[in-house]
């Protein structure tokens, strides 16, 4: 995790360092996420891509937003994703174009609540993101803006730590540690996105 924020430094410092010579480009999209194409149980996401545009072709910046999933038994749960991602657009100039986008990241948990009862405590930690899409964009008449449609896959990490204590920890004379059961459960989350969107 130490490394991936660090590349995220990294990246944020380049940003800026070549704010001055490459030119602005954003992406604002709206996302359906979902198990597969029969949307059931579906959850969405929200995100804003600002970056910079390294090549006609590429750009590279940070992308981040809001993403709620539902989770099978566990209610739906919500993230703040942060990533490092690269657009490749292949005909940047024409009216319709093919374009490509993954992201690299994490998702924070900090938007979900802490459970803590009387013997029982629940803690949300977030995990690593991973995003790609595939897409076309069509610009607007007379305009360098565009709209956009995308498919894709998005991978979610995050876990979750449960900690028992059980009430004889709480007598006198007791270890408040004497009997706790911790136990902590990790989260794979794969899921489809559709995602429609505009941007300049």
């Amino acid at each position: 995790m130490k490394r991936l924020f660090i590349a995220l430094l990294a990246l944020l410092a380049a940003f800026y360092a070549g704010a001055q010579t490459k030119r602005y480009t954003n992406h604002n999209e709206f996302s359906v996420i979902t198990y597969g194409p029969a949307f059931l149980e579906s959850g969405f996401g929200l995100h804003t891509y600002h970056g910079l545009q390294f090549h006609e072709n590429i750009s590279l910046g940070l992308n981040t937003g809001l993403d709620r999933y539902p989770v099978n038994g566990e209610g739906s749960k919500w993230f703040l994703p942060l990533s490092a991602k690269v657009n490749y657009v292949e005909f940047p100039d024409r009216k319709r174009s093919f374009f490509a986008g993954l992201d690299l990241g994490y998702g924070f948990a900090f938007l979900n609540k802490n459970i803590s009862e009387k013997n029982l405590k629940y803690e949300y930690q977030g995990g690593v993101l991973v995003n790609s899409q595939l897409g076309w964009r069509f610009k607007f008449k007379n305009s360098a803006k565009y709209w956009s449609l995308a498919a894709g896959y998005r991978y979610q990490q995050y876990s979750r730590k449960d900690s028992y204590i059980p009430p004889s920890a709480s007598l006198p004379d007791t270890d408040p540690w004497y009997g706790k059961t911790q136990i902590d459960k990790k989260y794979d989350l794969h899921r489809f996105t559709l995602q429609i969107g505009v941007g300049f």
